[in-house]
């Protein structure tokens, strides 16, 4: 029985040898990419998806470009492209091949970023947060759902190789040999799609909640984007993204845009990023 999608429209023989047998493999899934990687926009929510959705849900798109490289670590430790072995892969979506940023990872790095955020009253602080993005793991009873609700980013242009070589913390001198891993360089573009959706409402819903929700999240983001970064080593600035023009954010419905004023380039000049 053959297991392997590609390998089964693939036209292997089985007298052939592993590199021929490599060969059509790649050249049958590079044949299926090419009609593939133009559909991954139909993971993305559109604005006829918004009016099905209840009242004050909101849509954010965000067209960011890197200013610093992105990377993230697949689950495997090898992956093949063009019948090259490569370390340390970039994690990709696994039907078109493609370079992604997963919604959990997304998920993650804003958490972490949302803990940062400045805010005037620390228990309320605690509270945003938990309705935007839920309870945590180790929180069994009465867990609650997130009202966030995140996509994927697929980057249509292809990862590169780089090399970095740890360091000693005492000494700065190198800990061992270069290691060679997959980026997406700055310059490359991609798009973040973020849904709000306020329900359920609970027994404690008030109205005036969901301003204040939003307000902390473009808060959050403003710190993800431009100082923390979504990638992963972030300590070395890693996923940090230029700043933002006015054309490129996107808020459905629009009487809730100037909420996210704070991610436009005219009110970032002071901001310190992780550059």
């Amino acid at each position: 029985m053959i297991c392997d999608y590609y390998l089964s429209l693939s036209q292997v023989q089985l007298d052939q040898n592993i590199d021929d047998q490599i060969s059509e493999v790649g050249k049958k899934k590079k044949d299926l990419d090419k009609l593939s990687k133009n559909q991954y926009y139909n993971f993305y929510p559109t604005d006829s998806d918004l009016q099905s959705l209840p009242q004050n849900s909101t849509l954010l798109k965000i067209s960011f470009t890197l200013k610093k490289p992105y990377t993230s670590k697949d689950e495997g430790e090898f992956h093949i492209i063009d019948n090259k072995i490569l370390e340390n892969p970039i994690v990709r979506d696994k039907f078109t091949g493609l370079p992604m940023v997963k919604p959990t990872t997304w998920k993650g790095h804003l958490r972490f970023a949302a803990n940062k955020v400045e805010w005037q009253n620390e228990q309320e602080k605690k509270r945003i947060i938990k309705r935007l993005f839920g309870s945590e793991p180790e929180e069994k009873d009465n867990p609650l759902k997130g009202r966030l609700y995140f996509f994927p980013t697929f980057f249509n242009e292809e990862a590169e190789k780089d090399v970095i070589t740890p360091l000693k913390r005492d000494t700065r001198t190198p800990a061992r040999g270069p290691i060679p891993f997959e980026v997406m360089k700055p310059g490359k573009k991609g798009d973040f799609n973020l849904l709000y959706f306020p329900y359920p409402k609970g027994a404690d819903f008030k109205e005036e909640d969901i301003n204040e929700d939003l307000r902390f999240l473009a808060d959050a983001l403003k710190l993800m984007f431009y100082v923390y970064g979504f990638s992963a080593k972030k300590t070395s600035g890693f996923g940090v993204i230029e700043r933002l023009k006015d054309s490129e954010v996107e808020v459905k419905p629009c009487d809730k845009r100037e909420l996210f004023s704070i991610l436009y380039t005219e009110h970032n000049e002071n901001i310190k990023d992780g550059s």
